[in-house]
């Protein structure tokens, strides 16, 4: 019944001229890994190729204006990717007030694009650093306006993921075929980032000419813009601080240092993290719509259940993690990126560090502190890791290159995990007892160390097929051992594959 109330019109609401289906958390969980198994797979692909055709100091040239290309991003939308996706949700059903919706937040981001990006074309004719590389600088650019207008958000908040997984795969699909063809030598760093920009551009136009299939824009009602303004305050603090310290150290390490050489380095970790964030963004992405949901309706039990069960994932996903980087980095690094990247190896680990407090704290951030409405804490801990991650990287940058950007963030990060877990305790203590935490670490130590050792009898540790049998050994031991010590996400994993083979069972006994 609570998910029924969810997606019925709310009273004295209009239809959708196109009412969109809303699907079950575990269809939009399928469709979400799917995308993230097809960005992972394309990755896997694409990031060994290009970081062997281009050199480090080439990558670092992409991924340098790629890192400007997203906290810049991050102040077009102030906060709106986040913010929007809640309000909208919880307006879904009504028309009327959907459409005034989007277009009040399309006219916000219409004023602050025009602001930044008219600052950043200045920018890029007078900063040396984005001079240098002008046309890279000037994709990305038109990316970020496009990007900008992409109303992903909207398509979250109606739980369209079958739409936003069809899309994004072909697009990406298309990105490795252009790579693979196009990019053949050093010199094509500039075609590499064009096919970048243009993934950027396709993914979101598309998402502007489908917008008209769901919101009336003739829709006649009066526009309320000031009643945003409070709130985006908070979720754009939140936005334009996550940018500053996860996209801005790319920037500013390739400021102090003498090249890109080193964001070249630091990228390669970073990707990395990207392609774990993903990962748990596929898990966490659908829960927060039904998290709102329960809390509109007063249902806090509900809503409690159901973010046990992310947290669960969440504390599971990142430790695991952490723990195979750790103990697997130089094969990894080796194979993906080839023996020009080895001094990427301790930039890796510190990075497998810093992904399980940023993940855990995007898990509080998303589906604790915002559906709650404490975007005002939310944004204060974000806030509070700016000052942190800018002055250490201008304080180890210079001296340490990637591992001093690394540092930097985790330290950062470390800061807003501990002041988010502080302001969301009363849930946390709930839905994460500290004994399953150390259960869970003591599992993946045990795991970790059994797939190292037979890993080590077989196979050099400086070998790229160590990191593959690694990881094959680690995964089943790690499920193993979890679902040993009662781990309710390792045993609600087992109990479904084994439901699922009991399914398939009887069907073939009455064929």
């Amino acid at each position: 019944m609570a998910l029924q109330g969810c997606i019925e019109n709310q009273l004295g609401g209009e239809d959708l001229p196109n009412k969109p289906v809303i699907r079950s958390i575990k269809f939009n969980a399928l469709m979400n890994t799917m995308l993230t198994a097809s960005n992972m797979i394309v990755g896997v692909v694409t990031l060994p190729y290009i970081t062997r055709v281009l050199s480090v100091r080439g990558y670092g040239d992409v991924s340098f204006a790629q890192s400007v290309s997203t906290w810049l991003s991050a102040l077009c939308l102030v906060g709106i990717n986040v913010y929007g996706v809640r309000e909208c949700a919880k307006v879904r059903d009504d028309q009327n007030k959907l459409s005034a919706l989007v277009k009040e937040l399309l006219i916000i981001i219409t004023a602050t694009s025009l602001a930044v990006l008219t600052v950043f074309a200045l920018s890029i004719q007078i900063v040396p650093q984005f001079k240098a590389i002008a046309q890279l600088m000037w994709m990305f650019l038109f990316g970020t306006l496009i990007l900008s207008y992409g109303v992903e958000w909207f398509y979250q908040a109606i739980e369209q993921y079958a739409y936003i997984t069809k899309r994004s795969i072909i697009f990406k699909l298309l990105s490795l075929v252009l790579t693979l063809l196009l990019v053949r030598k050093p010199q094509d760093y500039l075609i590499y980032g064009g096919i970048l920009a243009f993934v950027m551009c396709g993914n979101n136009l598309i998402n502007l000419f489908m917008l008209r299939k769901y919101v009336d824009f003739k829709v006649k009602r009066k526009l309320n813009l000031r009643r945003h303004f409070r709130p985006l305050i908070s979720f754009g603090l939140q936005s334009i601080s996550s940018a500053v310290y996860l996209s801005f150290d790319s920037t500013l390490l390739g400021f102090i240092t003498s090249s890109n050489y080193q964001v070249g380095l630091y990228q390669l970790a970073t990707k990395l993290k990207g392609v774990m964030f993903q990962v748990l963004n596929a898990v966490l992405g659908v829960f927060i719509p039904r998290l709102s949901c329960y809390l509109g309706q007063g249902d806090m039990p509900l809503f409690l259940s159901l973010v046990r069960r992310a947290s669960g994932l969440t504390i599971n996903i990142c430790i695991s993690i952490f723990f195979y980087l750790y103990a697997f980095a130089p094969g990894l690094v080796l194979l993906i990126s080839g023996p020009s990247f080895d001094g990427a190896v301790l930039p890796v680990r510190i990075i497998g560090l810093v992904n399980l407090c940023s993940c855990y704290s995007y898990f509080i951030g998303l589906c604790v502190l915002t559906p709650l409405g404490r975007e005002r804490q939310l944004a204060l801990a974000n806030f509070a890791g700016v000052p942190v991650s800018v002055l250490l990287n201008f304080l180890l940058d210079a001296r340490f290159g990637a591992v001093g950007a690394s540092l930097s963030i985790l330290l950062a990060e470390a800061l807003i995990l501990s002041l988010q877990l502080y302001w969301a305790r009363d849930v946390v203590s709930k839905v994460a007892p500290i004994i399953d935490v150390l259960r869970i670490c003591l599992s993946n130590i045990m795991a970790a160390s059994i797939a190292y050792l037979i890993s080590s009898m077989v196979l050099p540790v400086q070998s790229s097929l160590f990191a593959i049998v690694g990881l094959i050994l680690f995964v089943p031991a790690d499920l193993f051992i979890t679902y040993v010590f009662g781990d309710p996400t390792a045993r609600m994993i087992f109990d479904g594959v084994t439901s699922r083979f009991h399914k398939d069972g009887d069907r073939l006994k009455f064929q």
